[in-house]
């Protein structure tokens, strides 16, 4: 990636993530992730910028859990991640279109489970990984559904570095997993499931059982950067 940023391409990629329903978009140098997560560029190459672009979860949805179970599932797996894969997909024909090399991460991946559409997010200034290994935003907590375009192209990062961990001495998620399933470890970025026992939680959801994918979300419902004051 070389100097040479265009404020423009930003502008005009920023523009289009919201015009088309994105609440979050952010932009990441990731070359610092080549070295520690390799196997999360097999699908991709080492391209050295992300475009995280996020989309809101439904709240009446969320805060209903677990009652509202099965709509729930729905609403994120068949409406805002698949929302936030068509902003992503577009954002990437833009940058094809204009010359540059543009790869839209697989939902979900190709090979093997990553966390690097997280840790994209993170770089690039949305939020910060949290005690549920998910990524936690100031203004919506973990309420939002993330895709992921890797580029060649010089685009400016929308954050001069990480942000800071806010969950402090906050244990509600923990404490509110049925399967125990997280523990208080810091988040490490050489290890995205470090502190996270994603065997548990995939038992519970019931991602190994032949009726289909579940979902348990209480992990989500309970943050209180998404939760909206009683």
């Amino acid at each position: 990636m070389n100097d040479s940023f265009d404020g423009t391409i930003e502008r005009s990629l920023r523009d289009t993530a919201l015009a088309m329903g994105a609440s979050h978009f952010g932009i990441a140098d990731v070359r610092r992730a080549h070295a520690v997560w390799p196997d999360s560029f097999e699908e991709s190459g080492l391209l050295p910028t992300g475009i995280s672009i996020g989309v809101l979860e439904d709240d009446d949805l969320l805060d209903g859990l677990p009652q509202t179970d099965d709509p729930c599932r729905t609403s994120h797996y068949s409406v805002k991640i698949v929302l936030a894969l068509a902003i992503a997909d577009r954002i990437r024909d833009r940058l094809v279109q204009a010359g540059h090399l543009a790869h839209r991460l697989s939902h979900p991946p190709a090979k093997k489970p990553t966390g690097l559409y997280k840790l994209v997010a993170r770089l690039s200034g949305l939020g910060w990984i949290g005690k549920n290994r998910l990524l936690i935003t100031p203004d919506r907590g973990p309420r939002v559904a993330l895709a992921t375009v890797l580029t060649d192209a010089p685009l400016r990062p929308t954050a001069a570095k990480p942000m800071g961990d806010g969950c402090g001495e906050c244990t509600r998620c923990i404490r509110i997993c049925p399967v125990e399933a997280f523990t208080n470890d810091a988040f490490g970025e050489t290890d995205s499931l470090k502190g996270f026992d994603a065997g548990r939680c995939a038992v519970y959801r019931g991602v190994i059982n032949p009726t289909g994918w579940g979902v348990c979300g209480l992990c989500v419902q309970i943050c209180p950067f998404g939760r909206k004051p009683s």
